[in-house]
């Protein structure tokens, strides 16, 4: 991943901002949404709202993932998993972020959440 992308230094922010402990996983982030086709900013959204970045998660699994039910053996391999389930799963393949989001809660508001951390990702105030 080139040193000068700038999605690298947009999710370092955002994971400051929101007090999320290190590592990151950053590049592993970016590596996962490029590999699967997916909006880079997708997982790290959901991560926060879930989770507050692993702060309030139990087995490595950042994302509520099966309704938290299920852990990963990593977090790296959590992120593989649920960013080739969000590209390629039955239930998620060819449909817009917003169509994937209702499916991965119905809840109303929880599109308008994700989608709305998305934007901070990609616009970060000073």
């Amino acid at each position: 991943m080139p040193a000068q992308d700038g999605r690298i230094a947009r999710l370092e922010a955002f994971f400051r901002a929101y007090g999320c402990p290190e590592p990151h996983y950053t590049e592993i982030y970016l590596q996962a949404a490029d590999e699967n086709a997916l909006d880079y900013r997708l997982l790290p959204a959901i991560s926060v709202r879930e989770s507050t970045c692993g702060l309030h998660s139990a087995q490595n699994n950042y994302w509520g993932w099966d309704s938290a039910r299920r852990g990963f053996e990593s977090v790296k391999a959590g992120i593989g998993f649920v960013a080739f389930r969000l590209a390629n799963g039955q239930f998620y393949r060819n449909k817009t972020i917003e169509k994937k989001l209702r499916v991965y809660n119905p809840r109303e508001a929880y599109a308008v959440e994700i989608l709305n951390l998305m934007r901070e990702i990609e616009s970060p105030t000073p």
